[in-house]
């Protein structure tokens, strides 16, 4: 077959590149090395004589020199391969699981040569320029950790693309499936926090109300203690109705503590109204706290109205004025414990005359109307405020009665009561000194004064009023609280175990000393 002969169909793959190039490289060499003279042999005389015949000669003489065999002239690119035995055809299998870059056009070269070889193709350019001029390649990106070996694009089965498409559609389902579960999740979240929460529209009771009922709102409630209790007791139908209710009030007053006439199963609406006084005159709010003396009071008073202390001291001097005993020297001790509101506008007396109305009050309802003995009355009540808790209010009145008859023996009449002491000190300190104790100056020490002080130490609570009008028949005659955090108190009825006693609380003093 000759050279220029076109080369059949089916033959052998055509050759790469870098197969091309290589070959045309070892045809030039040959054709060079056959036009190149033959160099002298070794061992010859002066030039252009034979040569001397040497032990290499003689050796090159008995066998004959093999044969030359030049390559067969290299055929171009576009012709066929003519005698030349084609490369055998590559039968590896290589892994296909990639796609197909997209064809480009890789311009003519020494660039383009360097790129594909992996080398510098400035060398070989001007003798395979024919081969290169504006060649079009399909590259092929391979899978991860896999190299191609051969050029030419590689054929990926259909049955492996409808494969690829499939996956592609399972994962789409399996994402979309997801997004749906998700998405109903949330949904199911957003509507148990709903119900929780009371989000949305609360529930509410249409109105206009059932029966009517006190509502105690106490001191440091807040809007939503506030809620809770009126739902436990039926009062509204839900806290979030309430507070819903309150944001909607066009009003600049608080919820203050004290007592509310509101209704079974009113609107929240209506009781937000109640509780914020909508309508209703401005108030000041002030509280009277347990045991507040009388000038502490007047600095509540002063701090919450528009009135000074000065004011209202000029308008208590008569207590008279107000239906006290003419024993009584001010208003001490018959200023109730209590949580306040005062329509702006009234007078000092008339604020002052509704704080001791609450104990006149109920002296009436205890049948008390001998003046002295309600002076008696507020004074125990008074003691008791300052010295025991809630629950031993009517224990310790026994025990004061006990050292207030005449046959006792144990403190001989004598009250020994340290907040009487400390009152007539004017100080607000559990502790004072072994010769305050000894001080007969102080009217109000009762160590070294028998009987009750000369008046009340404070103001007392309706319960230690009712508490001091119905005593606890009892046999102690000592008593005092060890722990002023928890308010433990101890009752003996000999010194010598109250002894020990103190010695607790001393003890506790010391481990304590901001409490006592």
């Amino acid at each position: 077959m000759s050279d220029d002969a076109p080369r059949p169909e089916g033959d052998s793959p055509p050759l790469t590149r870098r197969q091309l190039r290589e070959r045309d490289r070892a045809a030039q060499l040959a054709r060079e090395e056959a036009a190149t003279p033959k160099p002298t042999q070794a061992g010859s005389s002066e030039p252009g004589e034979p040569p001397q015949p040497t032990e290499r000669n003689m050796d090159e003489k008995k066998s004959p020199a093999p044969e030359r065999i030049l390559p067969a002239p290299v055929p171009s690119r576009d012709r066929g391969l003519g005698d030349v035995p084609p490369f055998p055809r590559d039968e590896r299998r290589y892994p296909t699981e990639f796609e197909p870059a997209e064809a480009t056009r890789t311009p003519a070269g020494p660039d383009a040569d360097a790129a594909v070889d992996g080398h510098d193709g400035h060398d070989d350019y001007a003798a395979d320029a024919d081969h290169h001029a504006a060649e079009t390649i399909l590259p092929v990106t391979p899978a991860p950790g896999y190299q191609t070996v051969g050029g030419g694009t590689v054929t990926v089965s259909e049955q492996r693309l409808e494969e690829r498409r499939r996956r592609r559609r399972r994962m789409m389902i399996v994402m979309a499936s997801s997004l749906l579960v998700f998405v109903l999740v949330l949904v199911g979240l957003a509507y148990g926090i709903r119900s929780v929460f009371n989000l949305g529209e609360p529930d509410d009771f249409p109105g206009p109300g059932g029966e009517e009922v006190t509502f105690t709102v106490n001191p440091g409630e807040g809007a939503i203690v506030i809620g809770n209790r009126m739902v436990e007791e039926d009062i509204v139908a839900s806290t979030q109705a309430f507070l819903n209710a309150l944001d909607d009030v066009d009003t600049t007053q608080t919820i203050q503590p004290g007592e509310y006439a509101l209704r079974e199963e009113m609107p929240a609406s209506d009781a937000a109204a109640v509780l914020l006084r909508v309508g209703a005159a401005s108030v000041d709010y002030v509280p009277v706290n347990s045991g507040m003396r009388i000038t502490e009071v007047f600095e509540a008073l002063a701090e919450q109205t528009s009135y000074s202390v000065e004011e209202f001291e000029e308008a208590a001097a008569d207590p008279t004025v107000f239906g006290l005993p003419a024993e009584a020297n001010s208003l001490e001790g018959y200023i109730a414990v209590g949580q306040y509101r005062f329509e702006r506008g009234l007078s000092p007396e008339e604020i002052l005359q509704q704080t001791v109305d609450p104990t006149i009050t109920e002296f009436e309802r205890l049948g008390i109307t001998d003046e002295q003995e309600q002076y008696d009355l507020v004074t125990i009540a008074s003691i008791l405020e300052a010295e025991a808790r809630p629950d031993d209010y009517a224990r310790v009145a026994g025990i004061i009665n006990n050292r207030l008859r005449p046959d006792n023996s144990e403190t001989n009449g004598l009250l020994q009561i340290d907040a009487t002491v400390i009152y007539g000190l004017g100080i607000r300190n559990l502790q004072f000194t072994a010769e305050e104790r000894q001080d007969a100056s102080n009217e109000y020490n009762t160590y070294v004064h028998p009987g009750l002080p000369p008046g009340p130490i404070g103001a007392p609570s309706i319960a230690a009023i009712d508490a001091a009008a119905e005593p606890e028949d009892n046999s102690y005659y000592y008593w005092i609280t060890t722990n002023i955090e928890t308010g433990e108190t101890k009752f003996s009825e000999t010194l010598a175990e109250h002894q020990q006693y103190q010695q607790e609380f001393r003890q506790y003093c010391a481990d304590n000393p901001d409490y006592c």
